[in-house]
């Protein structure tokens, strides 16, 4: 791999469409129940709410991730120009099709990459998932467990 390798991070669309077939299939199933119109009313209306705070949950953070040759990965977030040294945090989730990592820079400010693979950047996922498995140093016991 030439290093440095920068990737440049959008929003998902297959967890975009995941949530919609589950706002969808959550909304069938309540308008199925055999209860009050005004109770089934106010589950459709709980359901679109926290919908909407799913969608808004999965707005990227950051921008472009930066790996380094040593073994340091770099971020930008939404909004700011330069690129900070971040720290992985143990837990990571590696897969073919979905990476989960959580970083952690300097000044104390966590984001998690939630990564998944489209036709346009299967190559830039496959290098963040060799990097991460084989360069990252995250080896540290899990702080969640």
């Amino acid at each position: 791999m030439q290093f440095p390798i920068t990737i440049g991070l959008h929003r998902s669309r297959i967890l975009d469409v995941m949530l919609l077939i589950i706002t969808m299939l959550t909304s069938a199933t309540i308008l199925g129940f055999q209860c009050s119109d005004s109770m089934r009313a106010g589950l459709l209306i709980a359901v679109l709410v926290l919908g909407i705070q799913a969608w808004y949950a999965l707005k990227p953070s950051i921008k472009a991730i930066r790996l380094e040759r040593n073994g340091d990965i770099l971020i930008a977030r939404v909004g700011e120009g330069d690129f900070v040294q971040a720290i992985p945090k143990p837990g990571a989730t590696i897969h073919p099709w979905l990476s989960i990592i959580r970083l952690t820079t300097e000044d104390g400010r966590t984001s998690t990459l939630i990564a998944t693979v489209n036709r346009k950047n299967s190559e830039n996922l496959r290098r963040l998932r060799m990097f991460i498995r084989w360069q990252a140093n995250f080896s540290g016991p899990n702080d969640d467990a």
